[in-house]
Protein backbone atom coordinates (compact mmCIF):
# COMPACT_ATOMS: atom_id res chain seq x y z
CA UNK A 1 0.00 0.00 0.00
CA UNK A 2 1.39 3.45 -0.87
CA UNK A 3 2.19 5.87 1.81
CA UNK A 4 -0.66 6.56 4.18
CA UNK A 5 0.17 10.21 3.87
CA UNK A 6 -0.16 12.23 6.94
CA UNK A 7 -1.15 15.57 5.42
CA UNK A 8 -4.75 15.13 6.51
CA UNK A 9 -6.94 16.97 8.95
CA UNK A 10 -8.44 14.15 10.96
CA UNK A 11 -7.49 10.94 12.68
CA UNK A 12 -4.22 10.08 14.28
CA UNK A 13 -0.74 10.50 12.90
CA UNK A 14 1.39 7.42 12.37
CA UNK A 15 3.81 7.41 15.29
CA UNK A 16 6.21 5.07 17.11
CA UNK A 17 6.66 1.52 15.88
CA UNK A 18 3.98 2.05 13.22
CA UNK A 19 5.98 4.88 11.68
CA UNK A 20 9.13 2.76 11.70
CA UNK A 21 7.29 -0.08 9.94
CA UNK A 22 5.76 2.31 7.44
CA UNK A 23 9.13 3.91 6.68
CA UNK A 24 10.71 0.50 6.11
CA UNK A 25 7.84 -0.66 3.86
CA UNK A 26 7.88 2.55 1.82
CA UNK A 27 11.66 2.46 1.31
CA UNK A 28 11.73 -1.23 0.37
CA UNK A 29 8.47 -1.86 -1.47
CA UNK A 30 7.13 1.42 -2.81
CA UNK A 31 10.21 2.90 -4.49
CA UNK A 32 9.15 1.84 -8.02
CA UNK A 33 5.77 3.57 -7.62
CA UNK A 34 7.35 6.75 -6.27
CA UNK A 35 9.99 6.75 -9.02
CA UNK A 36 7.19 6.64 -11.61
CA UNK A 37 5.38 9.54 -9.93
CA UNK A 38 8.69 11.42 -9.56
CA UNK A 39 9.32 11.11 -13.32
CA UNK A 40 5.88 12.60 -14.00
CA UNK A 41 6.47 15.44 -11.54
CA UNK A 42 9.99 16.06 -12.92
CA UNK A 43 8.57 16.39 -16.43
CA UNK A 44 6.02 19.01 -15.38
CA UNK A 45 7.87 21.09 -12.76
CA UNK A 46 9.06 24.49 -13.99
CA UNK A 47 12.81 25.14 -14.07
CA UNK A 48 14.07 26.23 -10.63
CA UNK A 49 10.66 25.61 -9.01
CA UNK A 50 9.90 25.45 -5.33
CA UNK A 51 7.81 22.34 -4.68
CA UNK A 52 5.64 21.43 -1.69
CA UNK A 53 4.95 17.74 -0.97
CA UNK A 54 1.80 17.49 1.17
CA UNK A 55 1.73 14.27 3.20
CA UNK A 56 5.39 13.59 2.52
CA UNK A 57 5.51 10.65 4.93
CA UNK A 58 9.07 9.31 5.07
CA UNK A 59 10.04 11.41 2.03
CA UNK A 60 10.22 8.66 -0.60
CA UNK A 61 8.81 10.83 -3.43
CA UNK A 62 11.29 13.63 -2.74
CA UNK A 63 14.15 11.12 -2.46
CA UNK A 64 13.31 9.89 -5.97
CA UNK A 65 12.73 13.39 -7.38
CA UNK A 66 15.84 15.07 -5.93
CA UNK A 67 18.45 13.46 -8.22
CA UNK A 68 16.19 13.85 -11.28
CA UNK A 69 15.82 17.61 -10.79
CA UNK A 70 18.76 19.19 -8.97
CA UNK A 71 17.32 22.64 -9.80
CA UNK A 72 14.26 22.17 -7.55
CA UNK A 73 13.83 23.27 -3.94
CA UNK A 74 11.62 21.13 -1.70
CA UNK A 75 9.34 21.54 1.28
CA UNK A 76 7.63 18.52 2.83
CA UNK A 77 4.78 18.58 5.33
CA UNK A 78 3.29 15.70 7.24
CA UNK A 79 0.90 15.47 10.17
CA UNK A 80 3.24 13.04 11.94
CA UNK A 81 6.37 14.35 13.64
CA UNK A 82 7.75 10.79 13.48
CA UNK A 83 7.30 10.74 9.70
CA UNK A 84 9.12 14.06 9.45
CA UNK A 85 11.98 12.53 11.45
CA UNK A 86 12.12 9.59 9.01
CA UNK A 87 12.00 12.00 6.06
CA UNK A 88 14.85 14.03 7.55
CA UNK A 89 17.01 10.89 7.67
CA UNK A 90 15.91 9.60 4.25
CA UNK A 91 16.50 13.00 2.64
CA UNK A 92 19.84 13.86 4.22
CA UNK A 93 21.42 14.22 0.77
CA UNK A 94 18.92 16.99 -0.07
CA UNK A 95 19.25 18.96 3.17
CA UNK A 96 20.70 22.05 1.44
CA UNK A 97 17.51 22.44 -0.63
CA UNK A 98 14.94 20.93 1.74
CA UNK A 99 12.66 22.15 4.50
CA UNK A 100 10.38 19.84 6.54
CA UNK A 101 7.43 20.64 8.81
CA UNK A 102 5.06 18.60 10.98
CA UNK A 103 1.79 20.27 9.97
CA UNK A 104 -1.81 19.70 8.95
CA UNK A 105 -2.75 20.49 5.33
CA UNK A 106 -5.66 22.57 6.66
CA UNK A 107 -3.22 24.88 8.50
CA UNK A 108 0.08 25.13 6.64
CA UNK A 109 2.84 27.13 8.42
CA UNK A 110 4.03 28.52 5.07
CA UNK A 111 3.99 31.92 3.36
CA UNK A 112 1.39 32.92 0.78
CA UNK A 113 2.36 32.44 -2.87
CA UNK A 114 5.59 30.60 -2.11
CA UNK A 115 5.24 27.53 -4.35
CA UNK A 116 5.25 26.86 -8.07
CA UNK A 117 4.01 23.30 -7.62
CA UNK A 118 2.25 21.39 -4.83
CA UNK A 119 2.12 17.60 -5.02
CA UNK A 120 0.22 15.09 -2.94
CA UNK A 121 0.40 11.30 -3.26
CA UNK A 122 -2.32 9.11 -1.80
CA UNK A 123 -3.12 11.72 0.81
CA UNK A 124 -6.24 13.71 -0.08
CA UNK A 125 -8.63 10.82 0.58
CA UNK A 126 -7.52 11.03 4.25
CA UNK A 127 -8.15 14.75 4.70
CA UNK A 128 -11.01 15.45 7.10
CA UNK A 129 -11.78 18.76 5.38
CA UNK A 130 -10.61 18.61 1.74
CA UNK A 131 -11.97 22.09 1.02
CA UNK A 132 -9.90 23.62 3.83
CA UNK A 133 -6.82 21.70 2.67
CA UNK A 134 -7.34 22.84 -0.92
CA UNK A 135 -7.84 26.45 0.20
CA UNK A 136 -4.51 26.29 2.05
CA UNK A 137 -2.83 24.81 -1.03
CA UNK A 138 -4.31 27.60 -3.16
CA UNK A 139 -3.02 30.16 -0.64
CA UNK A 140 0.58 28.90 -0.74
CA UNK A 141 0.67 28.52 -4.55
CA UNK A 142 1.83 31.36 -6.76
CA UNK A 143 -0.76 32.67 -9.23
CA UNK A 144 -0.87 30.10 -12.03
CA UNK A 145 0.97 27.54 -9.89
CA UNK A 146 -0.18 23.93 -10.11
CA UNK A 147 -1.48 21.35 -7.67
CA UNK A 148 -1.09 17.72 -8.77
CA UNK A 149 -2.80 15.06 -6.68
CA UNK A 150 -2.13 11.35 -7.27
CA UNK A 151 -4.78 9.38 -5.44
CA UNK A 152 -7.36 6.61 -5.59
CA UNK A 153 -10.53 7.24 -7.63
CA UNK A 154 -12.55 7.66 -4.40
CA UNK A 155 -10.51 10.72 -3.37
CA UNK A 156 -12.48 13.97 -2.94
CA UNK A 157 -11.28 15.55 -6.19
CA UNK A 158 -14.44 17.66 -6.66
CA UNK A 159 -14.10 19.13 -3.17
CA UNK A 160 -10.56 20.27 -4.01
CA UNK A 161 -11.87 22.91 -6.40
CA UNK A 162 -15.03 23.87 -4.52
CA UNK A 163 -14.56 27.37 -3.05
CA UNK A 164 -10.82 26.81 -2.73
CA UNK A 165 -9.20 29.14 -5.27
CA UNK A 166 -8.10 26.16 -7.36
CA UNK A 167 -9.41 25.63 -10.89
CA UNK A 168 -9.63 22.09 -12.20
CA UNK A 169 -7.35 21.54 -15.19
CA UNK A 170 -7.73 17.80 -15.81
CA UNK A 171 -8.09 14.40 -14.22
CA UNK A 172 -6.60 11.38 -15.98
CA UNK A 173 -5.75 7.81 -15.09
CA UNK A 174 -2.18 7.41 -13.94
CA UNK A 175 -0.44 4.15 -14.70
CA UNK A 176 1.28 3.04 -11.52
CA UNK A 177 2.82 -0.09 -13.01
CA UNK A 178 1.12 -2.07 -10.24
CA UNK A 179 -1.94 -3.18 -12.21
CA UNK A 180 -5.60 -2.98 -11.14
CA UNK A 181 -4.80 -3.04 -7.42
CA UNK A 182 -3.49 0.51 -7.58
CA UNK A 183 -6.02 2.38 -9.70
CA UNK A 184 -4.84 5.95 -9.48
CA UNK A 185 -6.02 9.26 -10.85
CA UNK A 186 -3.76 12.21 -11.57
CA UNK A 187 -5.79 15.30 -10.72
CA UNK A 188 -4.39 18.66 -11.71
CA UNK A 189 -5.61 22.11 -10.69
CA UNK A 190 -4.24 25.63 -11.07
CA UNK A 191 -4.22 28.53 -8.63
CA UNK A 192 -6.40 31.36 -9.90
Amino acid sequence: MPHDPRGHSHGEAIEGRHSRGYDRMARLLMKPLYRRIAKDVAASAPQGATLLDVGTGPGILLAALGPMRPDLRFVGVDLSADMIDHARRNLADLRDRLELHAADVASLPLDDGRFDLVVSTYSSHHWGDPEAGAAEIARVLRRGGRFVDYDFPRAPFDALTRRSGLDRVRATRFKTGLGPLMKTLRFEAAAS
